[in-house]
């Protein structure tokens, strides 16, 4: 990990453990409920030290301009941040997923801010409207930076609102035509997976594609995504073959019989005992030499034994998938062993589950790490005084290291992410190789998610 040469004030817990009270009383009496620059890095989760948070509570209504709790008072410097979040939302999948994030912003804010951050939680319902006025109810209150929403129709609607009072907002949907001018989304875009599974097998050799997938708005966007990164590659790499498929196991075997028409071959015996999934290389004979399969859960498992089936063999193609398939379900499917996929950095996000897990007594959310990561920039920006939360900042060229992983923003709003590439192996996942420790020329780090130390040039969360 590395480390900034002037530090920002080391938390207080007593401090902000003050606010959380505080806000915790305001809700009980509501009848409402020089070279090359390293990237910016979090120090590691340590053991929360004092009091813990409490569990995370339902937005409170704030009517007040720029709101102010008792304990903050006279202070001149306080940083609002608002985030926004469908803690109301009909879908109960959804209001999970609110607690989750909004536990993991506190947990950061609570280790690494200073004393003069103000966290504004406020209820979306996960509907627009209720985004925007969400919104307006956070700028009223002072923020300096909303964080969230989830949802892409939420996102817009804030954005639309945020724009009027040049707040930036850090979101987090994957829908990419709601990024940009002010609006920068934290998520997990499938088209940065695409890219980086692409790159890796096209270093590998690999000049023929095939992808099989849903017809639906997932398999659309990350076949394009696909197609994209493709005609990105030197050498003449191109995509050979693509088929959708509508409904079950006949509609995937019909899609899989088109692909097995272009001359796929089945190995013999012979061929199959000389061949092992673990030491693949590009085969110069097969019609394609690589398939992305945009598939999880169950319907990855019945799209795989179909493809080999129809003589689509693993052994000569390999099969790749996108972050999907980083769930117990893959690991299950013979078919599916030493495929490859492309997803976040395993340490620092195991470190972000144990620390977690000791605070709040439950297992976050896969999307949890996303606040997590978004209340360390908020830290991060109130640290640097009014200039943190410019889009110079936020747009940082070396990035951040955070829960998940190396990540930057883009001028458009999109985000960067530096992946490692899995296998998928009987007993679980295996990294074939790294997520990077940093983004282009910038200085190497043997460690990223250990111990910090002093490097010049570097600042941590």
């Amino acid at each position: 990990m590395i480390a900034t040469v002037s530090r920002m004030r080391a938390l207080s817990p007593s401090r902000w453990m003050a606010g959380l009270v505080a806000l915790l009383a305001i809700a009980a009496c509501s009848t409402t409920p020089e070279g090359p620059r390293g990237p910016v890095s979090p120090q590691p989760s340590s053991p929360v030290i004092g009091e813990a948070p409490p569990p995370a509570t339902l937005p409170v209504p704030i009517a007040d301009p720029a709101f102010t709790p008792v304990h903050m008072r006279g202070q001149a410097d306080i940083a609002r941040v608002a985030i926004l979040l469908p803690f109301s939302a009909d879908n109960e999948a959804a209001r999970r997923e609110a607690t989750s994030i909004l536990r993991a912003a506190e947990l950061a804010l609570f280790e690494r801010a200073g004393e003069n951050v103000l966290l504004l939680p406020k209820d979306t319902g996960g509907t627009a409207q209720g985004a925007r006025e969400a919104a307006r109810s956070a700028l009223s209150d002072g923020a300096q930076l909303i964080l969230g929403p989830l949802f892409s129709h939420s996102v817009e609607a804030v954005g639309s609102v945020a724009r009027e009072s040049s707040v930036p907002v850090i979101a987090f949907s994957t829908e990419l035509s709601v990024a940009g001018d002010g609006v920068y989304l934290l998520s997990f875009p499938p088209g940065e997976e695409v890219r980086r599974i692409v790159n890796y097998t096209a270093d590998l050799g690999t000049t023929r594609y095939a992808v099989i997938g849903p017809a639906n708005e997932y398999g659309t966007t990350v076949a394009a995504a696909y197609r994209d990164a493709i005609a990105e590659q030197p050498g003449g790499a191109r995509l050979v073959a693509e088929e959708v498929y509508s409904g079950g196991v006949q509609a995937m075997n019909e899609a899989a019989t088109r692909l097995a028409r272009m001359g796929v071959e089945p190995l013999d015996a012979e061929e199959a005992a000389q061949r092992s999934g673990r030491n693949w290389e590009p085969d110069e004979t097969a019609p394609f030499q690589v398939i992305l399969l945009p598939e999880s859960g169950d319907r990855l498992r019945t799209l795989a034994p179909v493809l080999v089936y129809q003589d689509i063999d693993p052994l000569l193609i390999k099969f790749v998938g996108t972050g999907q398939w980083h769930d117990s379900a893959t690991v299950r499917e013979p078919a599916l062993a030493n495929g490859w996929f492309a997803g976040p950095d395993p340490q620092a996000r195991a470190r972000f589950e144990a620390a977690f897990e000791r605070v709040f007594e439950n297992t976050p959310s896969r999307l949890a790490g996303l606040g997590y990561d978004a209340g360390s920039l908020a830290a991060l920006m109130a640290a640097s005084g009014s200039q943190g939360f410019q889009a110079s900042a936020i747009e940082s060229e070396e990035g951040f290291l955070g829960v998940d992983g190396l990540f930057r923003f883009r001028e458009d709003g999109t985000i960067e992410r530096g992946l490692a590439v899995y296998t998928v192996r009987s007993g679980g996942f295996e990294v074939l190789e790294p997520a990077p420790a940093y983004f282009g020329e910038g200085r190497v780090l043997e460690d990223p998610a250990g111990p910090a130390t002093d490097i010049d040039a570097a600042e941590s969360f």
